[in-house]
Order: structure tokens, then sequence, then C-alpha cells
């Protein structure tokens, strides 16, 4: 009896992982295939879309962020089609919201690859002002951000301030972070890495200002708890940490 009963509870263990394994992972919607979002809050939702780099899918993050009957998101999904796909969840499942910004944390596909999406459906984007001269030198054909700003800019998101800060020279010259104040949370895009992560793409970036950039951040923003890389898991505080020591 005692092994069967010992076989028995083996089974279940490894039905239970084997189940949880196979189900979207905690507060997971997936939109569609290359498509899905993290609810982080009531007001917040992690957006993350596959992007093609070098022959491989990269997971690619972005935020939204609601207030009231107003949101504002931080970069595209990585191309049009998932920009679409995105809007329309979002117009289906809060209708009393209005997305009045998409801003783009820097120059690259996977932040602004579906801006031409997001202008067709009338939504003001915005970006750093070295952003356009950056794109030409690549001789990128995405749409650029119509707004331009040098060093910081307020947004009011319903009866809220959301505030974007050009830190400092990082992943790429252009690259903002979006600070969130009344949600203690920063999208810090490409420029802040996750955890154990690698260096990533270099091919824009600045390393020998990049530290300097990241504790720009962490003094512009000591009360910040959940901090949103450009790729891989949210975190806190330890994500501004861990890419000071991998870049210095």
């Amino acid at each position: 009896m005692r092994i069967s009963v010992s076989l028995f509870i083996i089974f279940m263990i490894n039905l239970v992982t084997t189940l949880a394994q196979a189900q979207p992972a905690k507060h997971e919607i997936i939109i569609s295939e290359g498509l899905s979002l993290l609810k982080l809050s009531n007001n917040l939702y992690q957006h993350i879309s596959d992007f093609e780099y070098e022959s491989s899918i990269v997971k690619c993050n972005g935020l939204i962020y609601m207030n009231g009957n107003e949101a504002i998101i931080c970069d595209t999904p990585t191309n049009e089609i998932f920009s679409r796909q995105l809007l329309d969840w979002f117009s289906k499942n809060h209708p009393g919201i209005t997305i009045k910004a998409i801003i783009a944390n820097h120059f690259h596909a996977d932040c602004i690859g579906g801006l031409r999406e997001f202008h067709r459906a009338g939504i003001k984007s915005y970006g750093h002002v070295l952003g356009p001269e950056l794109m030409k030198l690549k001789k990128d054909t995405f749409d650029i951000p119509q707004n331009l700003f040098s060093s910081q800019l307020e947004i009011k998101v319903g009866d809220k301030k959301i505030v974007n800060y050009h830190p400092g020279e990082a992943h790429t010259r252009d690259n903002i972070i979006t600070w969130i104040p009344s949600e203690s949370t920063i999208f810090g895009g490409c420029m802040v890495k996750s955890m154990n992560a690698g260096k990533g793409n270099l091919a824009d970036a600045n390393v020998r200002t990049w530290p300097a950039t990241i504790k720009k951040i962490r003094a512009l923003c000591p009360e910040a708890k959940t901090i949103i890389p450009g790729h891989g898991d949210a975190g806190g505080q330890e994500l501004l940490d861990y890419t000071i020591r991998l870049f210095e």
C-alpha cells in the first residue's frame, strides 16, 4: 500500500507540473501568436511581441498605462500587424479609454516598427529629437515620431502625469525612459537589462557612458519599485545595479 500511495503522489506531482508548464503564465493574455500581455496592476500592462533578429525570435517589451479615461503606450509592438491587433484588443476591452500618446523609447524597429498603425489611428507620437537623424543615417523607412523633445517631457494621463527623460547615451544616443510616479514604475527599454542578460545589440551604443546614464536614472527616480526592460523579465532597482555592473 505504501508503495502504491508513493507512486500515486509522484504521478500527481508530475501531472500538476506538466499542466502548469502547458498553461500560459499567470495574468498572461494571449492576443495572437507572437503578441501577448502581462497584467502588472489595474493600471498597467506589459505588452510583449516577437521580433526576428539574426535568425532568432526575440521577445520585445512595451508598456500600457491607464488612468481615468486616458492611456499612453510606451513602444509599439514590433510590426504593424501586431500593433493593429493590440489597438483592436484595447478598444474592445477598454472602450471608455482613449489612447492619447505612443512614446518611442528609441529609434530601433523593436520600438517603432508599428508606429504607422498608431498614426493611422490618430494617436499622437513622441520621441527624442535625435531619433529622426539616426533613422536617416540607417535609411530606415518607419514613421518618425511627430512630437520631439530633448531632455524632459511631461504628459498628463487622466489626473496624473508621467515624465519622459533623456538621461544620456547608452543603448542608443536617443534612448529615453518613461517614469510613472503614481505606479512607481519605469519603462526603461533596451538601456536597462533584465537580470543575467547579455549586452545585446551594441551597433548604435555608447558603452562608455552607459553606466553613468543608468546611475542618472537611479537619481531621477529613486522611488522606482518596478522597472520594465526592453527584453526579459521586469524587476526592481536590481536591474539598474546589474546593468551598471555589466558595462563598467
